[in-house]
């Protein structure tokens, strides 16, 4: 149990990582290459795909429902919605976020899961966008806000 919480708490760091530099500017550093939205919506997907195994076991009679959840979360990654709301809505965004997790929710029966993830994804999405101060020790408010955004999401 304790490796399982060591590896989560891992997985989301490297989910918060990915996360910023799939939505920081290029600017020269030799990381550039990773500063590409599909960093974020490939990379996240993929980490809360191992941390959902990691907690619930990979059963590949349901290899159908996994590609669907990372289909689901990649597009639930890909938008804040503002084509919709004229504005981005985080709010929303963390919602839907946390419903990218239905299939493999109603396949394991993690029903209670599912909704306290859904509503926790979109009050943490909602109030760091709308809450949080323009800076954190020494890092930029986009900084924290996307990583925290991304580490949590887990």
């Amino acid at each position: 149990m304790i490796i399982t919480i060591i590896l989560t708490i891992f997985l989301a760091i490297l989910s918060g990582i990915l996360g910023r530099l799939g939505g920081r500017t290029k600017d020269g550093s030799w990381y550039d290459f990773l500063s590409n939205t599909k960093t974020r919506d490939i990379g996240c997907t993929l980490i809360i795909l191992e941390t959902f195994c990691l907690w619930f076991g990979f059963n590949i009679h349901y290899w159908w429902i996994y590609l669907i959840t990372i289909l689901l979360h990649i597009g639930a990654f890909s938008t804040y919605w503002d084509f919709l709301f004229k504005f981005d809505n985080f709010w929303f965004s963390g919602f839907i976020v946390g419903i990218a997790l239905t299939p493999l929710c109603i396949v394991y029966k993690l029903y209670l899961l599912l909704i306290i993830r859904s509503i926790l994804l979109a009050i943490i999405w909602g109030l760091l966008n709308k809450y949080l101060s323009s800076q954190i020790f020494i890092w930029r408010r986009d900084i924290i806000e996307e990583f925290l955004r991304y580490c949590l999401s887990q």
